[in-house]
Protein backbone atom coordinates (compact mmCIF):
# COMPACT_ATOMS: atom_id res chain seq x y z
CA UNK A 1 0.00 0.00 0.00
CA UNK A 2 1.37 3.43 -0.94
CA UNK A 3 2.06 5.71 1.56
CA UNK A 4 -0.59 8.27 0.72
CA UNK A 5 -2.73 5.45 1.00
CA UNK A 6 -2.08 4.61 4.57
CA UNK A 7 -2.35 7.94 5.59
CA UNK A 8 -5.52 8.15 3.87
CA UNK A 9 -6.84 5.25 5.59
CA UNK A 10 -5.49 6.40 8.97
CA UNK A 11 -7.64 9.43 8.69
CA UNK A 12 -10.41 7.57 7.77
CA UNK A 13 -9.90 5.50 10.96
CA UNK A 14 -9.83 8.20 13.21
CA UNK A 15 -12.63 9.96 12.07
CA UNK A 16 -15.04 7.08 12.46
CA UNK A 17 -13.93 6.17 16.04
CA UNK A 18 -14.65 9.77 16.65
CA UNK A 19 -18.26 8.87 15.51
CA UNK A 20 -17.89 11.10 12.15
CA UNK A 21 -17.81 10.63 8.86
CA UNK A 22 -15.47 11.05 6.29
CA UNK A 23 -16.33 10.51 3.03
CA UNK A 24 -14.51 9.88 -0.60
CA UNK A 25 -15.27 13.17 -2.48
CA UNK A 26 -15.97 12.28 -5.67
CA UNK A 27 -16.66 15.42 -7.98
CA UNK A 28 -16.62 15.99 -11.93
CA UNK A 29 -14.60 18.88 -10.72
CA UNK A 30 -10.84 18.64 -11.16
CA UNK A 31 -8.74 19.76 -8.61
CA UNK A 32 -11.38 19.09 -5.05
CA UNK A 33 -9.78 17.92 -2.26
CA UNK A 34 -9.92 13.75 -1.44
CA UNK A 35 -11.86 13.89 1.60
CA UNK A 36 -14.59 15.55 3.24
CA UNK A 37 -14.32 14.99 6.73
CA UNK A 38 -17.90 15.55 9.31
CA UNK A 39 -17.63 15.58 12.78
CA UNK A 40 -20.64 16.21 15.53
CA UNK A 41 -22.11 19.59 15.85
CA UNK A 42 -21.34 20.47 12.18
CA UNK A 43 -18.15 20.26 12.26
CA UNK A 44 -16.86 20.21 8.38
CA UNK A 45 -13.45 20.41 6.23
CA UNK A 46 -12.01 18.98 3.41
CA UNK A 47 -8.88 17.20 3.42
CA UNK A 48 -6.16 16.80 0.63
CA UNK A 49 -4.20 13.51 1.13
CA UNK A 50 -0.59 13.63 0.04
CA UNK A 51 2.58 11.20 -0.01
CA UNK A 52 5.20 12.45 2.12
CA UNK A 53 6.80 15.46 1.06
CA UNK A 54 4.30 16.14 -1.80
CA UNK A 55 2.67 19.14 -2.71
CA UNK A 56 -0.46 20.36 -4.27
CA UNK A 57 -0.78 20.97 -8.03
CA UNK A 58 -2.25 24.62 -9.55
CA UNK A 59 -5.60 23.13 -9.60
CA UNK A 60 -5.46 21.68 -6.00
CA UNK A 61 -4.31 24.98 -5.43
CA UNK A 62 -6.79 26.87 -6.84
CA UNK A 63 -9.65 24.62 -5.45
CA UNK A 64 -8.31 25.21 -1.88
CA UNK A 65 -8.92 29.20 -2.30
CA UNK A 66 -12.18 28.62 -3.48
CA UNK A 67 -12.98 26.40 -0.74
CA UNK A 68 -11.48 28.90 2.09
CA UNK A 69 -12.95 31.81 0.57
CA UNK A 70 -16.53 30.10 0.82
CA UNK A 71 -15.54 30.06 4.65
CA UNK A 72 -14.15 26.47 4.48
CA UNK A 73 -11.25 24.62 6.39
CA UNK A 74 -8.85 22.75 4.03
CA UNK A 75 -6.22 20.76 5.31
CA UNK A 76 -3.49 18.94 3.25
CA UNK A 77 -2.39 15.86 5.24
CA UNK A 78 1.41 14.55 4.07
CA UNK A 79 2.12 12.31 6.93
CA UNK A 80 0.38 9.47 9.87
CA UNK A 81 2.11 11.61 12.42
CA UNK A 82 -0.27 14.97 11.41
CA UNK A 83 -3.59 13.05 11.54
CA UNK A 84 -4.22 13.97 14.57
CA UNK A 85 -3.47 17.40 14.52
CA UNK A 86 -5.65 17.85 11.41
CA UNK A 87 -8.61 16.57 12.97
CA UNK A 88 -8.01 18.32 16.40
CA UNK A 89 -8.07 21.60 14.46
CA UNK A 90 -11.20 20.66 12.58
CA UNK A 91 -13.25 19.50 15.89
CA UNK A 92 -11.98 23.28 17.04
CA UNK A 93 -13.94 25.13 13.89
Amino acid sequence: MAEESKIEALLVKRIKALGGLCWKFNSSVVGVPDRLCLLHKGKIAFVEVKAPGEVLRPIQIKRKKQLEELGFKVYVLDSKEKVEVVINEIQSI
